[in-house]
């Protein structure tokens, strides 16, 4: 390859970036066209982030072969550009051939996040080895470009309260301070003299450096994205990934916070770094390793935010900028509508979704609207809207092969919720669908957390070996209540005709789709709930059921076993309590969350549903005194009341994540754990 210089480098980043500005409005051929033209490290590196954003976002098995084939040319051709640089006189102020470094590193980090996208263990193991190599260069940049750290640099004041270390390191095994880990080791050394100048001699930043140009901006800005992927991504590394004891033995250390600040100060510039740094810091992610979406779903899932009105104020001036800059972007339509989510505003985020799939926008990135897709069928079902939610549901099995056994069980579950002859009849064809769906595996033979959980509650675990439906535990739960209902005068020719709670709407739990919703929203579902006899003690309704004549239960009661009631203390007394939550009606909402709580695993509720109940009631602890402290903002007994539900809320987050263990999806449950944790910290700590 031809040897760098100034003007061609500065050339050839100039025209990538207009293939990766037509990346993120949406325009995968134009991008396609402008990036295949030259065959520059910069251009090189722009195809393998178009392909790696179509693998990840859409998690295709055919793309994200060819996302490993681009990013292994990638990385060939940026390696050539690093090792020709090194005879030539430095491009920036910075050391001679940084700009290659952090390309290089760049292609590192895609390549094993592509590889990862397996979740196969050979796939993480290659992408464990991958991160390892671009995990030492970018820390090692770090220093040399932040040495004075972030504090003198734009973003939110995300630091201004130092967390612990206990609380902010995900390596409960890493070494101890004598033999410091990777990050702690290559990063403890003394600032260097803030009188230092850059001038591509080896000397480091001074404190305030304002990149110039647009190799300097590459470097700066894609250094604080590099540094603060990493650490973002490990801090949020569940316990129970299959990698972690080689995590720890590479010495991973991470700081949570210190990767936020990171990323938001890489998002401050207009560099492609920033691009992707502002989709890290509030979009949707593909994949665990990935990370696109702490933020936005620290909003969602969290539970309960510090500062959630500045948070998103602050996410919402970023996607201002994006919107302005990308103006069709799919990505930035997500968002948008996440963020009214976040904000109790369904139906508004609910409009831009829609728009967004509508016919005057044309799609030109599947994969990214197959997100929209996504959205707009869980923002359907948290306002009770099931016939639209199962279409959408429904779509997703065109638009994506991610799992095909998800979108037909929340589908089913829609169905249900309607309470219509057809569609109970079209719920039970879809449930029959489900035998076939769970026995396709996936690459690498890694079943999704959340087909794994559809075959514990189908009893299909074994599908692959024998499909016979008989032998699911809850079909034949189901098919054994259909008989006895049918000897006491009903007259059901199908089991979803008996099915009173509803399977799609407690998976949502997982999602977190009944905590962010309007109060009639609320109320309806408290009335669903409590319409089912028996009847909960202390509750009373005069409306009759809703049910078609079909699928009455006649003389028995909608739950007539010792295991069903005790599923209804689970999971009904669990659903009853998050929306009551959400009314505000709290001391309904911890006793009924208690209740739950206290339940027992059996084989119909599963093993979620009780450590579920103890985070539920964490999260209410600190919403009980946030809404007081806005009443009464001058109660001077707030720092107290704050400090109790501080400590009542850490005491059900250890009970919920001592019960984790086997349970299911319990990585996402982890992971909200964390996320509440972090919250808790910094309360505490403003509290002084």
């Amino acid at each position: 390859m031809s040897k760098p210089n100034h003007a061609t480098a500065k050339e050839d980043l100039q025209d990538a970036n207009k293939g990766f500005d037509a990346v993120f409005g949406d325009d995968i051929v134009k991008a396609r066209e402008i990036l295949s033209a030259k065959s520059s490290a910069f251009h090189q590196l722009g195809l393998g982030v178009v392909t790696f954003l179509q693998a990840a976002l859409g998690l295709e098995d055919a793309l994200m072969v060819d996302a490993s084939k681009a990013l292994t040319d990638a990385e060939a051709t940026t390696s050539q550009a690093l090792k020709a640089s090194k005879s030539h006189k430095s491009l920036t102020r910075f050391p001679t051939g940084m700009e290659w470094e952090v390309l290089h590193a760049d292609t590192v980090i895609l390549l094993g996040l592509t590889q990862a996208l397996s979740e196969s263990y050979m796939g993480y193991l290659k992408c464990l080895y991958s991160l390892n190599s671009a995990h030492g260069a970018f820390t090692k940049l770090y220093k040399r470009v932040f040495p004075n750290g972030l504090e003198n640099y734009s973003g939110p004041s995300v630091l201004s309260v130092k967390p612990s270390s206990s609380s902010l390191t995900v390596n409960s095994i890493a070494p101890p301070q004598s033999s410091r880990g990777l990050l702690s080791r290559l990063t403890s050394s003394a600032p260097a003299s803030a009188s230092s100048t850059p001038a591509g001699s080896g000397t480091v930043t001074p404190a305030g450096f304002e990149p110039e140009g647009a190799l300097e901006e590459l470097i700066f800005f894609g250094v604080a994205f590099g540094f603060g992927l990493f650490n973002l991504v490990f801090s949020l590394l569940p316990a129970k990934v299959k990698f972690v004891r080689l995590v720890g033995f590479f010495g991973y250390q991470s700081d949570r916070r210190l990767g936020l600040q990171a990323l938001y100060v890489a998002a401050t510039g207009k560099d492609i770094h920033s691009n992707f740094a502002a989709s890290v810091v509030p979009c949707y992610g593909a994949n665990l390793l990935t990370i696109l979406t702490y933020e936005g779903l620290k909003l969602l899932l969290a539970g309960y935010q510090v500062n959630e009105k500045e948070l998103i104020e602050r996410l919402s001036r970023m996607l201002d900028s994006l919107e302005e800059r990308f103006p069709h972007g799919s990505l930035w339509l997500l968002n948008r509508a996440k963020l009214l989510r976040y904000q109790t505003k369904p139906e508004e985020a609910i409009e831009v979704l829609l728009k967004g799939l509508g016919p005057s926008r044309p799609v030109k990135f599947k994969q990214a609207d197959a997100l929209l897709n996504f959205e707009l069928a869980w923002d359907l079902l948290s306002v009770r809207r099931y016939q639209e939610s199962c279409e959408a549901w429904l779509r997703m099995l065109d638009l994506n092969t991610w799992s095909h056994a998800t979108y037909t069980y929340m589908a089913a579950g829609c169905c249900l919720a309607l309470k219509t002859e057809e569609g109970l009849s079209r719920a039970q064809e879809l449930f029959d669908k489900l035998p076939t769906l769970l026995s396709k595996k996936r690459p690498g033979g890694q079943d999704l957390p959340t087909e794994v959980y559809i075959q514990k509650k189908s009893g299909l675990v074994d599908i692959a070996e024998d499909s016979n439906l008989d032998r699911a535990f809850l079909v034949t739960f189901w098919k054994a209540k259909m008989a006895r209902w049918n000897s006491s005068g009903s007259r059901l020719t199908h089991y979803a005709q008996c099915v009173r709670i509803n399977p799609a709407e407690e998976l949502g739990v997982f999602w977190n789709t009944h905590g962010r919703i309007p109060r009639p929203i609320a109320s309806a579902h408290v009335a669903e709930f409590t319409k089912l006899t028996p009847m909960p003690a202390g509750c009373d309704t005069d409306e009759p059921t809703d049910w078609p004549a079909s699928s009455l239960a006649g003389v028995r009661n909608d739950l007539d076993t010792e295991d069903e009631l005790q599923f209804r203390k689970n999971v009904g007394s669990l659903l009853l309590g998050i929306t009551n939550r959400a009314l505000g009606e709290f001391n309904d909402a911890r006793r009924l969350l208690l209740l739950a709580a206290s339940g027992k695993e059996t084989e119909l509720t599963g093993t979620w549903m009780i450590p579920m109940a103890h985070f539920e009631v964490a999260v209410l602890a600190m919403l009980e005194v946030r809404v007081l402290e806005r009443e009464s903002p001058s109660d001077t007994s707030l720092k107290s009341k704050w400090t109790t539900a501080i400590d009542d809320a850490a005491k059900h987050l250890d009970e919920a994540a001592a019960r984790l263990g086997e349970t299911d999806l319990s990585s996402r449950l982890e992971s909200r754990i964390a996320m509440l944790r972090d919250e808790l910290h910094l309360k505490k700590a403003t509290l002084g």
